[in-house]
């Protein structure tokens, strides 16, 4: 059977869209990997990886598997107020228990979400609010609306088509939680990769309740948008957590 989502020269060659999102999820991941644990310069990597994910419905899916996952005029504008609300109330959970569990220590994820920024010592002089704009306006634009795309979008639906929703929001959960393992969890030493189970596992579980919150985003305003939204918000309160308690 061929898949409805997928442009007719995809469905040829792979016809079913989940195999497409596995082989799409690995280059992803290697791609973001290099980009946060390679060297200095790589890290622009990870916002082409972002801009990627921008694209992928567009160049795989067909407008109605484009509408199917979302992109389109939210039947409910209510949740895009709901979405930037729990995006908020997120990051301050989020935070909460990383700050209560580890302080300022290389526990705490956002502390390894800050240290993976390598701000030098020429940046630290610039303002705080100039310097916290330079991350933020960044992490607002490319991170949710490519992730929310490939993850609630593409990843969702593909797994919903096969399976069902309940197996969808599962599948799209584990995915987000296991790529940010790469932002907390697992650290490159220069030889080998290591990972720290308790304060990572944690990480990925809150990581996957995020991915949830998000997912009932998309599916009880019938649109992406309100998701983004709420992602959108999350990475503003993440990073004004950050810059005004961890820096």
């Amino acid at each position: 059977m061929t898949s409805p989502l997928l442009r007719p020269a995809w469905q040829r060659a792979l016809r079913r869209t989940w195999l497409l999102n596995i082989i799409l999820f690995i280059a992803l991941g290697a791609l973001r990997a290099y980009g946060l644990f390679g060297p200095v310069a790589a890290r622009m990597l990870v916002l082409l990886g972002f801009f990627l994910m921008w694209l992928l419905p567009f160049i795989f899916f067909t407008r109605s598997g484009r509408s199917a996952m979302g992109l389109m005029k939210t039947e409910r504008p209510l949740w895009l107020l709901w979405g930037a609300l729990l995006g908020l109330a997120g990051s301050f959970v989020v935070f909460v228990v990383g700050y209560w569990l580890y302080g300022n220590g290389p526990g705490n994820w956002y502390v390894s979400i800050r240290d993976s920024w390598s701000i030098d010592a020429t940046m630290v002089q610039l303002p705080r609010l100039q310097l916290f704009l330079i991350y933020t306006i960044p992490a607002i634009l490319f991170s949710p609306v490519g992730e929310e795309f490939f993850f609630r979008g593409m990843i969702h639906e593909s797994v919903r088509e096969q399976w069902g929703p309940g197996t969808a929001t599962v599948v799209n959960a584990l995915a987000f939680g296991a790529v940010h393992a790469l932002h907390h969890g697992l650290s490159w030493d220069g030889a080998a990769l290591r990972f720290s189970p308790v304060s990572g596992g944690l990480w990925i579980l809150l990581m996957m309740g995020l991915s949830w919150l998000f997912t009932q985003c998309r599916q009880r305003s019938g649109s992406i948008w309100p998701a983004v939204l709420a992602h959108a918000l999350f990475n503003l309160g993440m990073n004004l957590w950050i810059f005004w308690t961890l820096l």
